[in-house]
C-alpha cells in the first residue's frame, strides 16, 4: 500500500507516526500564532514512509522541522478549513505542489483565491505557481476554504478540485454562504493546468471539509451553516464531476447553534459516510453515519462528544492509513476515533478518547488534508497504460491529430461524438449491448480525397461511452477492404492486424494511426473499410465480445 499519508502534523506541534499500530503520537514544529488557528494543515512522506514536510498552508517545516519558506510565506491561512494539500509531481519524484485555499471566515483580510508553490526537496528550491501556469480568472467569485486532490485513474496523475462562491470578489470581504461553482484542476508530467469550471446551482458554505472517497468515484462536501451534506458521482478517469444526480443528507439536528456541518469522511470501502456538526461552548459534539448505498441516503447518530468547555465539541474527521477515522477535539490532548468505520450503525465503534498526543501538544480543528486514494507504490503503471508510463502522452498526440482530420465516420449512429467530455449511459440499467463505438477519421479538407496513387493517413479511435464497465484486452484483430480483390503490392492498410488497446476504462477513448498506402492505376471504386475487434472480457458479462464494424470509401481515378 502507498505510505505518502504515513505521518501527520496538525493542531499545535501534535503529530501521529502509523508506522506502528496504533500510531505513535509524535511532536512536530506546527503550531499557529494562536489557539484560534490551525484548521487546515497538510503533510506528506516518501514511498517508504518517511516524512517529508508539512504545511499549515503558511509555512512550510522539512521532516527536521525546520522552516523552508521563511521570507514568502504560503497564502493559505491558519483559520482556513483546508488551508493547503500536498500533491506529487508526476514529472519529477523530488517536487511537490503545496496548493493552499484561503476563505472569509477569519477576521484578517485578505482572503486569498486558490495559488500555491511548487517544492523541490532536494534542493528546496520553491517556485510561485503563478510563474508555472495562468491562473483561471476570480473576477465575480470569493475564495471558500474547500480543496481536496485525487489520484488519477491511470495512478500517475492527479485531480485538484475547489469550491468557489459567486459573488463578492474583494480581497477584504467575503461571502460565508452563496451559490457554488466547482473549479477543476489537472497534474500531469507535463506541469498542472485550469480544466473547467462547473455551476452547482444551489448555496455552498463556507465552512467545512471537502473530501474524496478511497475508492476514487465520489466527492462529499460538509455545508457547513447550510446544515447538509452533498455527495457528488465523481469519475477520477475524466475529471468530470456530475452536479446533476447529487445526494443532498440533512443534519437531523433541529436547535439552532448545533447545526453547522464541519468534518465529514468516507468508510475506507467508501460505501459509508460520516460527518459530525460544529458546536460551540458546552454542547454536545455529534457523529452520523450516512448508508451510501441505501436508496434514500440519511443519517444515523452513531456516537457523541461532550464539549468540556473549550471552543467547539468535534472538528475534523480523516481517515488513517489504519482504516480507522480519526477525530479532532478542539484545544484537546486526545483524539477520538471511529474503529470500524466499514460497520453500520453503532458497531462501528465510536471511541471518544482513543489516542492521546505526546505532553505539551493540542489537537484544534483540523487534521492533515490527504489525499485520499493513492495508488500502491508496488503498481506498475497501474490502469489502462501498463508499464508504459508515456502511453496517456501517447494517446492524446493520437487524438490531436485525429480531430484535426475533416471526415468523421461513426460505426453507428446511435454512438456520441468520440473524444466525449461525459458518458451518461449505464450498461446495466440501459439495457443494451456492450458494443464499443468506433470513429473513422480522414482528410483534410472538404474536397481532400482517397486516391490512386496516394498515402492516406487515417486514424481509428474506439470509445467507452458506459460509465460503468471496463474492456479488458481490446485489440483491433484485422482491418481491410472489402472487396479485397486486390494484392498487397496495390492497396496496402498498415497496420492491418492485431492493434492492442489493452483495456478501455469508463468515459474515455483511444486512437490509433494508419495509411492507406495505394500504389496502382486500376483500383477506383467503392469500398469499405471493415474493422474487426475482440475483448477479453468486461466488468459486466456480455453474450457478445466480438464484433465488426465497416466505413464505406470510395477511391478515385487519378
Amino acid at each position: 500500500m502507498s505510505r505518502i499519508n504515513q505521518n501527520w502534523a496538525f493542531g499545535r506541534k501534535a503529530g501521529l507516526d502509523f508506522s506502528t499500530n496504533p500510531p505513535t503520537p509524535t511532536t512536530t514544529a506546527i503550531a499557529p500564532p494562536s489557539k484560534s488557528g490551525n484548521e487546515g494543515c497538510a503533510s506528506i512522506s516518501d514511498a517508504n514512509g518517511n516524512l517529508l514536510f508539512y504545511t499549515d498552508g503558511k509555512t512550510i517545516w522539512d521532516h527536521t522541522h525546520t522552516v523552508k519558506n521563511p521570507s514568502t510565506p504560503l497564502l493559505g491561512d491558519y483559520s482556513s478549513t483546508q488551508s493547503a494539500i500536498i500533491v506529487p509531481n508526476p514529472g519529477n519524484d523530488d517536487e511537490y505542489y503545496v496548493l493552499t485555499m484561503d476563505g472569509s471566515s477569519n477576521r484578517n483580510p485578505p482572503y486569498n483565491h486558490f495559488n500555491g508553490v511548487l517544492v523541490n526537496i532536494t534542493s528546496w528550491t520553491i517556485t510561485q505557481l503563478s510563474s508555472l501556469m495562468t491562473l483561471p480568472n476570480t473576477k465575480g467569485y470569493s475564495p471558500c476554504e474547500k480543496i481536496t486532490a485525487m489520484q488519477h485513474k491511470n495512478c500517475k496523475d492527479f485531480w485538484v478540485i475547489t469550491v468557489l462562491q459567486k459573488g463578492n470578489d474583494s480581497p477584504n470581504s467575503g461571502i460565508m454562504n452563496a451559490e457554488g461553482v466547482f473549479r477543476v484542476f489537472k497534474i500531469t508530467s507535463s506541469g498542472m493546468s485550469h480544466e473547467y469550471d462547473l455551476p452547482m446551482n444551489l448555496k455552498v458554505s463556507e465552512l467545512g471539509y471537502l473530501k474524496g472517497s478511497p475508492n476514487g468515484v465520489k466527492l462529499a462536501i460538509a455545508n457547513g451553516m447550510n446544515s447538509n451534506v452533498l455527495v457528488y458521482a465523481f469519475n477520477n478517469a475524466t475529471g468530470i464531476i456530475n452536479v446533476g444526480s447529487h445526494t443532498t443528507i440533512n443534519n437531523p439536528i433541529t436547535t439552532t447553534n448545533n447545526r453547522d456541518v464541519y468534518g465529514v469522511e468516507f468508510s475506507p470501502d467508501s460505501d459509508l459516510l460520516y460527518y459530525a456538526n460544529l458546536v460551540s461552548g458546552r454542547r454536545i459534539g455529534r457523529i452520523f453515519q450516512v448508508d451510501l448505498t441505501a436508496p434514500n441516503p440519511s443519517s444515523t447518530q452513531v456516537g457523541t462528544f461532550r464539549n468540556g468547555g473549550k471552543r467547539y465539541a468535534v472538528g475534523a474527521l480523516q481517515l488513517g492509513p489504519d482504516g480507522k477515522i480519526y477525530i479532532a477535539k478542539d484545544d484537546e490532548n486526545t483524539l477520538g476515533a471511529i474503529l470500524k468505520p466499514n460497520v453500520m450503525g453503532v458497531g462501528c465503534d465510536v471511541d471518544v478518547n482513543h489516542i492521546t498526543l505526546q505532553p505539551g501538544t493540542l489537537a484544534y480543528l483540523g487534521l492533515p488534508n490527504l489525499i485520499p486514494n493513492p495508488c500502491p507504490e508496488e503498481d506498475c503503471g497501474c490502469g489502462c497504460s501498463g508499464c508504459n508510463e508515456d502511453a496517456e502522452a501517447q494517446n492524446e498526440e493520437l487524438v490531436s491529430r485525429a480531430k484535426t482530420k475533416y471526415n468523421v465516420v461513426k460505426s453507428d449512429p446511435n454512438c456520441p461524438d468520440p473524444f466525449m467530455e461525459a458518458c451518461e449511459f449505464n450498461a446495466v440499467t440501459a439495457g443494451i449491448d456492450f458494443k464499443p463505438c468506433f470513429s473513422f477519421h480522414w482528410g483534410d479538407g472538404s474536397n481532400d480525397q482517397i486516391e490512386e496513387h496516394d498515402t492516406e493517413v487515417f486514424y481509428l479511435t474506439v470509445c467507452n461511452t458506459f460509465n460503468d464497465i471496463k474492456y479488458n484486452g481490446l485489440r483491433i484483430t484485422k482491418v481491410t477492404l472489402v472487396p479485397d480483390i486486390f494484392p498487397l503490392d496495390k492497396i496496402h492498410i498498415v497496420p492491418d492486424r492485431f492493434i492492442n488497446f489493452d483495456c478501455l476504462e469508463p468515459c474515455s477513448c483511444q486512437t490509433r494511426e494508419f495509411a492507406m498506402i495505394n500504389r496502382a492505376n486500376d483500383t477506383a471504386g467503392n469500398y469499405a473499410l471493415e474493422v474487426e475487434y475482440c475483448f477479453d472480457s468486461i466488468t459486466l458479462e456480455s453474450i457478445v465480445t466480438n464484433g465488426k464494424v465497416e466505413f464505406s470509401i470510395e477511391i478515385t481515378e487519378d
